[in-house]
């Protein structure tokens, strides 16, 4: 029986193109900014966003003519 010959080379993993790692990165990059700048503006904003509940007062009941 006769087998297939292996080649002593081994065959490299396909690469990624320089276009889409740049893509990538610039990607990740817009979101650690974007990160940040969410992080800063709610360390900013502090307790102003406080909600007071006032229950609303109810109509005195009127008697109702016919």
């Amino acid at each position: 029986m006769n087998l297939p010959e292996t080649t002593a080379e081994k065959s490299e993993p396909p690469r990624i193109s320089k276009t889409a790692a740049l893509l990538m990165l610039i990607i990740i990059v817009c979101l650690a900014m974007l990160a940040v700048f969410a992080n800063l503006q709610r360390f900013r904003r502090g307790d102003v966003e406080a909600v007071a509940v006032r229950p609303a007062a109810s109509p005195t009941p009127q008697a109702q003519e016919r």
